[in-house]
């Protein structure tokens, strides 16, 4: 995952002071919240910075940090995923908690999007509790599941 880690990082260090204080979270996350169990239980509402509002080499990051996660399907659904969220990127959202370098448990962050829904949250490790790893889980508000929760 510290290659999802990194790029999640890019999209943060690239955003302004005035980006990052939209993007920014009011609450921190133990884990990620669509996780198993939660299936299709998305928050009503959109929060932080509107990927639209971004430069092009800002959403070119964006881009690239949701293709490493769709890129777990097999090339052919990954392309179809892809161009889909080409199309609503201007309407997805990035969302954070805490710090940008992603290091501190309860460190969070969230691309969300009219169909993409990327969660990473740092947590403190379980044998090492000093130690931080990551849990993150790829959804999509309308192709989970074949769309059907």
């Amino acid at each position: 995952l510290k290659d999802n880690h990194n790029q999640l990082v890019a999209i943060l260090a690239s955003l302004t002071p005035e980006q990052l204080a939209t993007a920014r979270l009011d609450k921190g996350y133990d884990d990620v919240t669509v996780g198993p169990g939660k299936d299709g239980q998305f928050p009503a509402t959109k929060a932080g910075v509107k990927v639209g509002s971004l430069s092009a080499k800002q959403k070119a990051l964006v881009m690239e940090a949701i293709r490493t996660w769709a890129n777990i399907a097999d090339e052919a659904s990954a392309k179809t995923l892809m161009a889909a969220y080409k199309k609503e990127i201007d309407d997805t959202y990035i969302a954070y908690h805490g710090d940008i370098n992603l290091i501190n448990v309860k460190d969070y962050i969230r691309i969300d999007g009219p169909g993409v829904w990327i969660e990473f949250a740092c947590q403190p490790g379980v044998i090492w509790p000093k130690e931080i790893h990551y849990h993150t889980v790829y959804r999509d508000h309308m192709r989970d599941y074949g769309g059907n929760f």
